[in-house]
């Protein structure tokens, strides 16, 4: 009756395209409410919504806010009613039934405090259960408002770009096996993600080795796969290039520093000085070896020369959010991918747009970096884990990035 009923709003919001942006909201705000949110199968429809948008043409940006705002208003209604009626909560039918949903949410707000608010929106179970336990233990209100807004601003675009581009991408006129080759693209990412993910899960010091020896395998498999890759990579490319697709002009000129070797060079001076200077040994070993692998992978017979310079930068990237997170624990060291993965697509696209290298030379470079930083990270925790640094320098390493790139723009000539 479930995926009848989404069936139906999904066949309603299709005739009526003008109602999607509210629709979004609505969605999004009920995905992120207590109750609502575990009977509501928020991320199907929002998938589906989000593909009607993306093949309707409609604006990104908007999307993007009727989500945010839905997320955010969801999480405040819960968070109110937990601070109104505490334990009471539980008398309510449903969390006198199930007991344990309230029980989960309280075991994962007191593993992780504070940050439990951004790590339990993209956790399915206990997401609008979290904001509601947030209440009940009398979270500060501005503090709960500022992890709420920063969470949705997060969730906004992982939920709903997947569903947008998948409903803009089937208006593309491609060639034959254009789809085929690229989900068997997408399938082969995710399933070795997948089992990086596991071996991470075990905790255990081989854990790094398996990514490595996963990311290697995946390279090679590219490599092996490439005569047969070739009108996904065409496609990809000759989309780039055609006007009005891609980014526009000013958001390559503010992408460009992150493709250039200046760049890289910076991201690597920075944290090995602020480790060379505070006597971090180890962690200064892992950014060389870091650096060192990506160099050696990058000799590998079949990959492309002109992917160094990126496969370097995603190393170091990775490298960094590594050292920032070795004395947490293991969801929150996941959570770390929210500030990951949009450098590691940023990267990507700068070098993608104008496109210096190919989309496929572009996830090789992805595969090498995932290999030299997961080995490197085996090669120097052999022993012991790494210890964790100085407060202040694991909130200095993640800004970093950001100002390296802010300096090799306004170094470059011309750039006003």
């Amino acid at each position: 009756m479930e995926g009848g009923l989404t069936g139906d709003i999904i066949a309603w919001l299709s005739g009526h395209i003008r109602w999607l942006g509210p629709a979004i909201f609505l969605i999004s705000l009920l995905e992120s409410l207590a109750i609502a949110g575990i009977v509501v199968p928020g991320v199907a429809l929002l998938f589906a919504a989000s593909a009607l948008a993306g093949g309707a043409q409609l604006g990104l940006t908007g999307v993007l806010l009727w989500a945010f705002a839905g997320a955010v208003c969801g999480d405040m209604i819960s968070f109110a009613l937990g601070r109104i009626f505490h334990q009471d909560i539980r008398r309510i039918g449903l969390f006198r039934k199930h007991p344990q949903w309230i029980d989960s949410g309280e075991g994962f707000f007191r593993r992780y405090g504070v940050l439990s608010v951004l790590i339990g929106r993209f956790v399915g179970p206990i997401r609008p259960i979290i904001p509601l336990v947030a209440g009940m233990f009398d979270m500060p209100v501005l503090r709960f408002v500022a992890i709420n807004v920063v969470s949705a601003a997060l969730w906004a675009p992982a939920y709903l770009l997947p569903g947008y581009i998948t409903g803009n991408a089937l208006k593309w006129p491609v060639p034959e096996f254009f789809w085929t080759q690229a989900l068997g693209l997408l399938g082969g990412f995710v399933g070795l993600a997948a089992l990086a993910l596991m071996a991470f899960r075990t905790q255990e010091r081989w854990a790094p080795l398996i990514a490595a020896a996963l990311s290697l395998a995946g390279l090679a498999a590219l490599i092996l796969a490439n005569p047969w890759l070739g009108i996904f990579d065409a496609t990809v490319t000759t989309w780039l290039q055609q006007p009005g697709t891609g980014v526009s002009g000013i958001m390559r000129k503010l992408l460009a520093p992150f493709d250039e070797p200046f760049f890289m060079l910076l991201l690597t001076a920075g944290p090995g000085l602020a480790l060379l200077l505070t006597a971090q040994w180890r962690q200064l070993a892992y950014i060389l070896l870091t650096f060192a692998s990506a160099l050696a992978v990058g000799w590998t017979p079949g990959t492309a020369g002109e992917a160094s310079i990126v496969s370097l930068t995603l190393s170091l990237v990775l490298a960094i959010t590594i050292l920032c997170n070795r004395d947490q624990g293991f969801w929150i060291r996941m959570s770390w991918g929210l500030y990951c993965a949009p450098l590691l697509v940023i990267v990507i696209t700068a070098a993608l747009t104008p496109p210096d290298i190919s989309p496929l030379t572009a996830l090789s470079a992805l595969l090498q970096a995932g290999f030299a930083a997961s080995l490197a990270l085996w090669l120097v925790e052999r022993g012991a884990p790494l210890e964790p640094m100085p407060r202040w320098l694991r909130l200095a390493l993640p800004a970093w990035p950001a100002v390296a790139a802010l300096l090799t723009l306004v170094t470059s000539p011309g750039w006003l």
